[in-house]
């Protein structure tokens, strides 16, 4: 299995380009600006940058809460206008940046799974696998965790609605509303294809945060949680969370006041954002 998780991160370039994020990106890219995009893995130049210039080619770095994740490459990308540069590194920034930071700790969590089976001797058939393949739901979504950060709240609920309806759930409830009527994880069970919604995180009493970190880790199939705050990187490592959670609401986000009202709710950016269209059991 070491060998395999090795192989998985050698092949980190494979699992970027072939996903449909990068593959609706560069379309995007290639159709209203005509140029090509490359990513790259290791060798950044220049990291901290936000943009720099290599010869024609124009090289965005993508970091996220100060881990190097490579580099895109817009091949002649120098040649364009400034308006135009911005814009590029705007659309990698916002919709490639986040998809290979998922990559990167979901990587990173397989490698831990890995420590903990071999400090154990778990058989193979018993690691934990984050995207089941035994329910549509947990197939088709990249994560049972979802943050939508905003400064209007209403804003924060008509995105979790419509990526609730994409997701094809049965129930919409609050959290808050819940927390009284669960008395283990084991109940969550009773709440198979459930949208669990947080207008704000940073609303959440102490023992509600304890909760939200403990039902968040379970897996079960059909489980989702959608949760919304205004709260920059800063202010959610200084929530009373769990580091699993804090990385889920670094990690797989939509800053919703970045995009156009008209495209907040567009099917096809939360598709690029939160969806897996991969075939089961692709890597």
């Amino acid at each position: 299995m070491l060998w395999g998780l090795l192989r998985h991160g050698e092949s980190m370039l494979k699992d970027v380009i072939e996903n449909a994020v990068w593959t609706k990106t560069q379309a995007l890219i290639q159709e209203k600006y005509g140029k090509k995009i490359e990513f790259k893995t290791l060798n950044l130049t220049n990291p901290s940058a936000s943009f720099y210039l290599k010869g024609d080619d124009l090289i965005i770095p993508l970091n996220s809460r100060s881990i190097n994740l490579g580099e895109v490459i817009v091949n002649r990308g120098s040649l364009l206008d400034g308006e135009q540069k911005n814009e590029v590194i705007d659309l990698v920034k916002f919709l490639i940046e986040p998809h290979v930071y998922h990559k990167h700790l979901k990587l990173r969590e397989e490698i831990e799974l890995y420590k903990k089976q071999k400090s154990t001797e778990i058989n193979n058939d018993n690691v934990y696998s984050l995207f089941s393949e035994t329910d549509d739901l947990i197939v088709k979504l990249i994560s049972s965790v979802i943050h939508l950060k905003s400064t209007k709240t209403e804003s924060i609920k008509k995105v979790a609605l419509k990526i609730h309806e994409m997701a094809e759930q049965d129930l919409f409830i609050s959290f808050k509303e819940i927390t009284q009527q669960i008395q283990s994880i084991d109940d969550l069970v009773d709440f198979n294809k459930t949208t669990f919604f947080i207008s704000d995180i940073s609303s959440l009493t102490p023992e509600e945060l304890s909760l939200l970190s403990e039902f968040s880790s379970v897996k079960f199939p059909g489980l989702l949680f959608i949760i919304g705050s205004n709260l920059s990187a800063s202010d959610i490592d200084q929530l009373a969370i769990t580091t699993a959670l804090k990385n889920d609401l670094l990690g797989i986000q939509f800053d919703i006041d970045r995009v156009p009202i008209s495209q907040q709710t567009s099917e096809d950016v939360l598709e690029l954002l939160f969806f897996n269209v991969d075939q089961i059991g692709s890597s």
